[in-house]
C-alpha cells in the first residue's frame, strides 16, 4: 500500500493491530457510499491510538479509491486566530481533495499553500468547480469576515461533494479544542466560543459524514451533547485483545531493539491491560537499567515509568489531573479520586461518598465537582447522574496515589513498589498455569525469535541455518534483510491476509524470505496447510513486488509425509529444528 499521507507512529510496520476497529471503520465509510453512516465520534484517552487510526483510514481510502475521498485534519492545541485556523482548515481540504482527484500526493505537503495556488492547481488539474469556493473563502479571509469565512470551510466539504455527486469522509481529530483553542480576535483574547454548533446541520450530511475524535473524553461527550445532540454515535476506543497485544509486544521489541522473554512477554501484556500507550511507554522508556528480560527488570521500569518525574506514563496522566484540580482546587477533589480509586471495582453514589468522607458541602456543589473531574477524565460517570467510578486501570491508580496519596493520609510510597511486586508474582504463577495451553502465545514467541534471527544474525549464521533447513535451492544463502516483520496486510481490500515472517533482502539479488511458523505441541504441519501458506506466498510475492523469494515453513511438531513431499514438489523450505529457536 502506498502510504500518502506520513503516520506520525513512523514505520508503517508498527500500526499493530486494530482489526475490530479498522473493520468496523472500513464499513462504515464504505456505507458512506449508501448514504446510511451516520456522524461518529471516536473517544479514548490520550496514546491509544487515535491518530494512528484516522491516519492509517485516510491512507487505506486514498489507496482503495473507490469513491470515499479522505480529509483529515488535526485541530492543535495552541490558541489560534480564527481568521488563520479557518484558512488552514479549508486549504487543508482542497489540497488534500485535489491530491485524491489527481492521484498527486505532493500535494498533501501543505506546508506552503495560499488561495492564489490553490486556484491555479485546481486549474491545472481540470477541478474548475473549486475555483468559486477558493475565490469566496479567498475574499472573506481578505476583509477578514471571520464568520463568512467559517460558514464557507465548514460548509465546503458538504456542498462540493453534493455538487458533484460524490462522497466525502471527515476526519476531524481533537475536535474539543474548537470550543478552547480558536479565538475572533489576532491577540487571542476572546473566544470564538459555540463554533462547533455550527456543525449541527452539517454533521447530519449524508454526503460528507463526520469521523470526529479526542482525547478528552469527557470533555469532548459533554461538548457533543450540549452543542450537536443527537448528531453524533459514540464508537469508544478500548485496549487491544491479548492476541494484539502479544504482537505489540514482541514487535516493539524488535523495533527498538530491547529483548523480552516469553514469560515478561506475558506480564507486559497483563500488566498493561492491553493498554498500546502503556506497552508502548515501557519499550520507549527512559530507565537507564531497562532490561526486559526478567521480572525484576520489567518491575522496575514500570515502577520508573509510573513514579519518577521523567517517566512517560507519569508525565501523560498528570496532564489529566493538573487539567482537572485547578478548577476544583482544593484538597476534597483529592479524596474523592482516591475513594474511587481504592473502589474502582464498583460505582460509588454521591451519598456514599458525603457520607464516608464526611465532605462538607452541598449536594449540588459535589455534583459540580465529580462533573469537572468527569471532564477531565480523572473519574468515570457512572450508569445514572448519582453514580461515579475511578478509572478502571491499575496503573492510573498507582500514579494518583504515588503523588497525592501521602498528603491525605499516612503513606509510603514504596508500598506501590510492593503492590507491583505482589502483582507479578500472582501475573506469574498464572503463567505456570496457563504454560503450554495457549499455542497462539507460544507461536508469536517463535515468530519473534525467528525474526529477530533474520533482522540481526542471519548472514553471519548462514551455514548454520542452512544445515537445519530442508528443501532449500543450491544457490541460496541467508543474506543480509532491509526488514524483517510479521506482515499484515490490513483489511484496506478484501483480501486481507498475515504471515508470520517476511525478510525482504537487501540485495535485489538474494531471496527474501516468507515465512510460516507452527509451534503446536503434537499436531504436524499438514498437505492442506501447506497450500494455505502457498496461497498466501503468492499474493505477497505479487502485492512486493518479488521478483526472488523463498517461502518456509518452521513447524515445531514437524511435518505428515505428504506435506513433505509437497514442500518438495513445491520449492518451500521446511524445518523443525529448535535450532531456530535458540539464541545465536
Amino acid at each position: 500500500m502506498i502510504y500518502a499521507l506520513e503516520e506520525r507512529i513512523g514505520r508503517p510496520e508498527l500500526f499493530v493491530g486494530r482489526k475490530k476497529e479498522l473493520e468496523f471503520f472500513l464499513e462504515w465509510i464504505n456505507g458512506i457510499k449508501m448514504k446510511k453512516s451516520m456522524s461518529t465520534a471516536l473517544l479514548a484517552r490520550r496514546k491509544m491510538g487515535k491518530t494512528a487510526i484516522l491516519e492509517r483510514l485516510f491512507n487505506i481510502i486514498f489507496f482503495k479509491n473507490d469513491g470515499v475521498i479522505p480529509f483529515y485534519y488535526e485541530i492543535k492545541e495552541t490558541k489560534m486566530w480564527a481568521l488563520s485556523f479557518y484558512q488552514s482548515f479549508f486549504l487543508t481540504f482542497i489540497y488534500q481533495y485535489i491530491a485524491f482527484k489527481s492521484r498527486k500526493t505532493e500535494y498533501l505537503d501543505t506546508d506552503n499553500i495560499d488561495f492564489s495556488k490553490a486556484i491555479e492547481i485546481a486549474q491545472k488539474e481540470g477541478l474548475d468547480y473549486l475555483v468559486g469556493f477558493i475565490e469566496g473563502a479567498s475574499h472573506a479571509y481578505r476583509e477578514e469576515n471571520v464568520d463568512a469565512l467559517w460558514e464557507l470551510t465548514r460548509e465546503a466539504p458538504k456542498k462540493i461533494a453534493s455538487r458533484q455527486k460524490e462522497f466525502i469522509v471527515q476526519m476531524i481529530d481533537e475536535f474539543q479544542f474548537l470550543e478552547t483553542m480558536i479565538y475572533r480576535d489576532k491577540e487571542c483574547k476572546n473566544l470564538a466560543d459555540k463554533i462547533a454548533g455550527g456543525y449541527l446541520s452539517t454533521a447530519e450530511s449524508k454526503f460528507a459524514p463526520l469521523l470526529v475524535s479526542g482525547s478528552w473524553v469527557g470533555w469532548l461527550m459533554n461538548m457533543l451533547m450540549k452543542l450537536l445532540p443527537s448528531r453524533f454515535r459514540y464508537y469508544p476506543l478500548e485496549n487491544m485483545p491479548q492476541d494484539e497485544a502479544f504482537e505489540m509486544v514482541y514487535k516493539y521489541s524488535q523495533f527498538f531493539n530491547v529483548p523480552v522473554t516469553e514469560e515478561t512477554a506475558y506480564l507486559t501484556t497483563q500488566i498493561a491491560e492491553g493498554s498500546p500507550f502503556y506497552i508502548s511507554s515501557i519499550f520507549r522508556s527512559g530507565y537507564e537499567k531497562k532490561d526486559l528480560t526478567t521480572i525484576e527488570g520489567l518491575s522496575k521500569t514500570l515502577e520508573f515509568e509510573t513514579l519518577d518525574n521523567r517517566g512517560i506514563i507519569k508525565y501523560t496522566w498528570m496532564e489529566y489531573i493538573k487539567s482537572a484540580l485547578p478548577r476544583i482546587n482544593d484538597k476534597n477533589a483529592k479524596r474523592i479520586v482516591l475513594y474511587l480509586c481504592k473502589h474502582r471495582d464498583r460505582e460509588v453514589t454521591r451519598k456514599e461518598l458525603q457520607d464516608e468522607l464526611k465532605l462538607d458541602m452541598p449536594d449540588t456543589d459535589l455534583e459540580l465537582k465529580l462533573e469537572a473531574l468527569v471532564k477531565s477524565d480523572i473519574i468515570a460517570q457512572g450508569q445514572t447522574a448519582f453514580d461515579y467510578r475511578g478509572v478502571s486501570d491499575n496503573i492510573f491508580d498507582k500514579v494518583f496515589r504515588g503523588v497525592y496519596q501521602k498528603e491525605i493520609e499516612q503513606f509510603d510510597v514504596k508500598e506501590i513498589k510492593k503492590e507491583y511486586d505482589r502483582s507479578f508474582n500472582t501475573l506469574k504463577r498464572r503463567y505456570r498455569r496457563l504454560q503450554g495451553k495457549y499455542n497462539y502465545q507460544k507461536g508469536y514467541f517463535a515468530e519473534y525469535l525467528i525474526v529477530d534471527r533474520l533482522r540481526v544474525h542471519a548472514d553471519e549464521d548462514n551455514e548454520f541455518l542452512k544445515s537445519i533447513t530442508r528443501n532449500l535451492p543450491c544457490d541460496f544463502n541467508f543474506s543480509r534483510y532491509s526488514s524483517a516483520w510479521k506482515y499484515n496486510r490490513s483489511p484496506e481490500n478484501s483480501h486481507s491476509f498475515n504471515i508470520d515472517i517476511f525478510a525482504r533482502a537487501e540485495d535485489p539479488g538474494d531471496y527474501s524470505l516468507i515465512g510460516e511458523v507452527k509451534c503446536r505441541d503434537v499436531r504436524k504441519f499438514s498437505k492442506e496447510e501447506v497450500d494455505g501458506f502457498l496461497v498466501k506466498f503468492e499474493k505477497l510475492k505479487a502485492y512486493e513486488n518479488l521478483e526472488r523469494a523463498l517461502g518456509f515453513i518452521f513447524s515445531r511438531s514437524g511435518f505428515t509425509q505428504e506435506a513433505e513431499n509437497y514442500c518438495k514438489e513445491k520449492g518451500i523450505a521446511y524445518s523443525e529444528d529448535q535450532g531456530w529457536l535458540e539464541n545465536s
